[in-house]
């Protein structure tokens, strides 16, 4: 049986808001926890996993971009510029202004892909093609290369990151839970049961599917030390529906640990 720190009134008399603890109370059964080891262990796993695959996408996405990148600009680098002269600019009725150029040891003459003010202004004009076939094409400065595609889908690049937001929401969650089990291992292992007086309690039921209902009460008890004590408390796990709250002017029990540590049970 767990030791009492003063006289206790008889069993039958007290109100637990997690029923097992009536068990804990007698030696019977253990402490109700709420941050159970299961728990925890999944919360970690899954913090983990997340982590490592987050981690993982991130890299490969980022080694996948910047091959694609450099594979990009490789390719620029390769372009080759040569001088071109501009022909057809007689205005006779079937002459049509366009370029001739060398490359690779040949003569090409194409014409422009656009409209080009001034073509036939006597100006020097470049043209920038793609080795290893010159009609490919384009006036300089602009690239005969079509226009880069070489990002990946928006689910690639973001995956990793959610998935590493993921697994820090999972540590927080894991951080809380292990702050949890420290307390009540610090509850069950130091702490003494004292007898307090209900002051008030609210049930608050929550609202959607993910909002779990929640219980606040008031209560007033004497510590050790023969000082009163008013403490205002929320719980999240408790045995009661809303019209089944026990009234006030109930008795309650209270491990107590000191001052700074002590729960309703």
């Amino acid at each position: 049986m767990q030791r009492a720190l003063a006289p206790l009134p008889d069993l039958s008399s007290i109100v637990f808001f997690r029923k097992a603890n009536r068990a804990f109370v007698t030696g019977r059964g253990p402490f109700a926890v709420e941050a159970s080891m299961g728990v925890r262990r999944f919360m970690r796993w899954g913090m983990w996993l997340f982590f490592v695959v987050g981690v993982g996408m991130c890299l490969v996405v980022g080694a996948i971009q910047f091959h694609l990148h450099q594979q990009r600009a490789d390719l620029e680098a390769s372009l080759v510029t040569v001088d071109a002269k501009v022909v057809g600019c007689d205005n006779s009725a079937t002459s049509v202004p366009h370029f001739i150029y060398k490359a690779e040891g040949k003569t090409y003459e194409h014409f422009s892909h656009q409209t080009l003010a001034g073509m036939c202004d006597n100006k020097p004009w470049k043209i920038t093609y793609v080795p290893g076939d010159p009609d490919k094409f384009a006036v300089a400065p602009d690239s005969p290369l079509p226009e880069a595609d070489d990002n990946l889908d928006a689910e690639y690049i973001v995956g990793g990151p959610v998935l590493v937001f993921l697994a820090a929401f999972y540590w927080m969650i894991n951080w809380f839970q292990n702050r949890r089990a420290r307390k009540e291992n610090s509850l069950v292992s130091e702490g003494g049961l004292l007898p307090a007086e209900l002051i008030k309690a609210k049930y608050y039921s929550g609202s959607g599917d993910g909002n779990m209902p929640s219980l606040r009460i008031d209560y007033r008890f004497k510590a050790p030390d023969g000082q009163l004590v008013d403490k205002r408390q929320s719980l999240s796990r408790f045995d009661f529906y809303a019209k089944t709250v026990p009234p006030a002017g109930s008795t309650i029990l209270i491990l107590y640990v000191d001052k700074e540590l002590f729960e309703a049970l």
